[in-house]
């Protein structure tokens, strides 16, 4: 899965990555009125940690890591416009987040919008294991959140 990459810096990978912290710098900067999410946390320390831990790698793995060789991206640019299709949602989720729409089924829209967009994101980078850690991380931010508003 690692012998495909190297070492690097990809332009690509940061903008992914900044244009999908943005929002939550925004969010530390002017936490908005009305907010749901300030105890969106685990008490499983694994689940807790491991959402941090993932959500970290991944946005370091996006940055600094890029394909041996040079090329293009196996689905195209196609699949890079998706992922920033899903960051450009996940943005929209905050806006109607901050205007207090805060139903679950925006939280969870804002839930899997950024792990699948660093999943199409590692696709279109020849990253693997930028989109198996994704799709791993999935799985922890669902869960942390599923803790806190539960389904039924």
């Amino acid at each position: 899965m690692l012998r495909n990459v190297r070492i690097g810096f990809s332009k690509f990978g940061f903008m992914v990555a900044a244009l999908q912290l943005l929002p939550n710098v925004f969010w530390v900067l002017f936490p908005p009125a009305q907010n749901v999410l300030t105890a969106n946390s685990s008490t499983v320390p694994v689940l807790e940690y491991g959402e941090h831990i993932l959500g970290i790698s991944i946005v370091i793995f996006l940055v600094f890591l890029v394909p041996r060789q040079e090329g293009a991206p196996v689905f195209g640019r196609f699949t890079a416009k998706l992922s920033l299709a899903a960051i450009a949602l996940c943005w929209l989720g905050w806006v109607l987040y901050y205007i207090g729409i805060q139903h679950n089924a925006l939280i969870y829209a804002m839930v899997v919008l950024p792990p699948i967009a660093f999943f199409l994101a590692g696709l279109a980078q020849r990253i693997r294991l930028i989109s198996v850690l994704s799709l791993v991380f999935l799985v922890f931010h669902f869960a942390v959140t599923l803790e806190n508003f539960p389904l039924w």
